[in-house]
């Protein structure tokens, strides 16, 4: 039997409260901001319907749309059992050592080195690597990265950031193509305020600090911090980017390192640094040596 982790419990609660939380103010705010302009062409109990309408279907598109969203903008394909039975042999192993339920495994086809997770509870949870993590990782660095991975679906940190992709991510397109030149650029002045409100509200739903502390997880999973600061040198080096998701910022403070790349410097820079969820890797290597 696996001993309940009072510190995972209670980060597991505050997950879903936050969620919860995230969902229904989003939905409020986004429906009442629709009655009230509704309210101006129509009476009063239709702007309400209305607004009503607007603030369920926001709630479900998220909760329910978020997943399949990401997996989509990731271009991810399911892994080999036989391709990939490094993979999932490891993952298999710390999953059971550690409590958590079997993700579903995809591979994204990129020489960047970084993986993710994603999903709505710990039973319905997917691990996403590159295949550059799988081809330039050893096994001991592999499965440092993949503790790391399985500790986010162990406290439910995938579902508050799951659903950011839908709530707030879905602008960090906008937001990174008005820093730019030319038409799209023009366009995306026009979704500016918006922009900094979903950078706020990403902000507000991911914690900055949420991949120190799956550093931390990871390693007290393996034992061993020297995997895990060889890992994270190694992605240092080689780089985290990815290009397949260089047109997706929605999902990109899934990624356990930065997947893009940085925007021009602009004026704008400040509203793109707001979709920046992610710590330099060199302070948590820092602070893994520490350990």
């Amino acid at each position: 039997m696996i001993a309940i982790d009072r510190g995972i419990a209670a980060r597991v609660a505050s997950n879903k409260h936050r969620a919860i939380l995230l969902v229904a103010g989003t939905a409020v705010i986004v429906g009442a901001v629709v009655a009230v302009v509704a309210l101006l062409v129509t009476a009063p109990v239709v702007a309400a319907t209305v607004g009503l309408l607007v603030a369920i279907a926001v709630a479900g598109l998220a909760w329910w749309g978020s997943v399949p969203l990401a997996l989509r903008l990731l271009g991810a394909d399911a892994a080999d059992p036989i391709r990939h039975a490094r993979l999932f042999n490891l993952v298999e192993n710390l999953g059971a050592h550690a409590g958590v339920p079997q993700p579903e495994l995809f591979v994204v086809t990129d020489g960047g080195l970084n993986a993710l997770t994603m999903g709505r509870s710990p039973r319905h949870a997917m691990l996403i690597v590159t295949s550059g993590l799988l081809e330039q990782l050893d096994r001991i660095e592999l499965e440092a990265v993949l503790a790391h991975e399985l500790s986010h679906i162990r406290s439910d940190d995938i579902l508050t950031a799951t659903l950011a992709v839908g709530l707030f991510g879905v602008l960090g397109g906008p937001a990174r193509a008005a820093t730019g030149r030319g038409a799209g650029a023009m366009a995306a002045y026009l979704l500016v305020p918006a922009a900094a409100v979903a950078g706020l509200g990403l902000r507000l739903s991911i914690d900055r600090h949420r991949e120190e502390v799956a550093d931390a997880a990871g390693v007290h999973l393996t034992r061993y911090p020297p995997a895990l600061v060889a890992a994270l040198e190694k992605m240092q080096r080689s780089g985290t980017v990815i290009s397949a998701v260089t047109a997706s910022p929605a999902t990109a403070h899934l990624w356990l390192g930065g997947p893009l790349p940085p925007p021009p410097p602009t004026r704008l820079g400040w509203l793109t640094r707001l979709f920046d969820t992610h710590a330099p890797l060199d302070e948590r290597i820092e602070a893994l040596r520490e350990l």
